[in-house]
């Protein structure tokens, strides 16, 4: 279901682009219906970040016990938990529709130096002061946001597989391939099933995820096998 939220949200956000074109020039933009939008989306990964917590597969991960012992965590307490196993500060997804490209965002680099995202911040300002604080909703803010979305749809090992059977995640290419070729859904899977980052060291095939926004190249992890 997240993952139908999150292309619905998109939609909208292809729709706010056909007025503000998604170049980075256009950051500072501003609007109520992006501030609107910006309150869905943050609202949403909160969610997503929350119900993470139950995952089987998080089951052994520090931090996790505590986290699912907190009835209100922060996103201070997501970023304690999250950063070590995802490594969600490194995550870079390259944003474009269309003729338009935004370029490469890392939509969740503070959390390295132990900081909140100013999408997130903006975020929470609208939600508790809208009136005031609409301006904050910026085109910037508002691709920060969505891209941060997509990471955790793409990343979440609950989700994988579904996206897998959907083309949404899919393998490129080996480069010690002589040809290309696809692999099936639980072929990728097997591939990626052991990193929280994406493929295992000891592989060489290239594996991405897209969205008619969004394209992300999963990431070597040198501390997981195949």
């Amino acid at each position: 279901m997240a993952w139908h939220t999150y292309q619905n949200f998109e939609k909208d956000f292809i729709d706010v682009t056909r007025y503000v074109a998604l170049e980075k020039e256009n950051g500072g933009a501003y609007s109520e219906k992006i501030a609107q939008l910006l309150l869905l989306i943050g609202s949403t990964v909160d969610s997503i970040f929350y119900e993470i917590r139950t995952s089987p597969s998080l089951a052994e991960q520090k931090g996790i016990s505590d986290l699912l012992k907190n009835s209100e965590p922060t996103i201070g307490d997501y970023k304690k938990v999250y950063e070590p196993i995802y490594q969600l500060s490194t995550v870079e997804v390259l944003g474009h529709h269309g003729l338009t490209r935004y370029g490469t965002i890392k939509p969740f680099d503070p959390f390295l130096p132990h900081l909140s995202p100013p999408w997130w911040n903006a975020y929470n300002d609208i939600k508790h002061e809208f009136y005031q604080n609409w301006r904050k909703g910026t085109l910037d803010n508002l691709v920060h946001a969505l891209g941060a979305l997509f990471t955790l749809n793409v990343l979440h090992k609950d989700a994988q597989y579904y996206l897998l059977q959907r083309n949404v995640i899919v393998n490129v290419s080996s480069a010690d391939a002589k040809q290309v070729y696809p692999l099936f859904p639980a072929q990728v899977y097997g591939l990626i099933k052991n990193s929280f980052i994406g493929v295992p060291g000891n592989i060489s095939w290239t594996v991405m995820a897209s969205s008619d926004v969004f394209f992300h190249s999963f990431r070597q992890d040198t501390n997981a096998t195949a």
